[in-house]
């Protein structure tokens, strides 16, 4: 599997709600062709516990993986921005130095 890990968070999110939407599916089916209403519980808490189970576990991991995504490019351009910071403080101090070189020349007893 390649792709950044993020995006290998989502897949793994996203294979999670199709198995809980598999198990409901399920359970709903096993659920159905029995008649008495105390025969449907194990389908009911067994399928849809498990599937919503699943459902959670999968949200997370794909909400999680959206915060990490922003994360990552929140520091990006953090570092975009120190690093134009950087360039234009170096650029004043060449520009300050090249200013006092000619005073100080000027200054200079010949």
């Amino acid at each position: 599997m390649s792709g950044s890990p993020t995006a290998r968070l989502r897949l793994v999110g996203i294979l999670f709600w199709l198995a809980g939407g598999a198990v409901i599916t399920f359970g709903w089916m096993g659920m159905a062709e029995v008649g008495c209403v105390d025969c449907q519980m194990p389908y009911l808490v067994s399928g849809g516990a498990a599937g919503l189970g699943l459902i959670v576990v999968g949200s997370t991991l794909v909400l999680a993986s959206v915060v990490l995504d922003a994360a990552e490019r929140t520091a990006r351009r953090a570092a975009e921005l120190l690093k134009a910071v950087a360039e234009e403080s170096e650029d004043e101090v060449r520009a300050q130095e090249e200013a006092r070189e000619p005073a100080e020349a000027a200054q200079e007893p010949k």
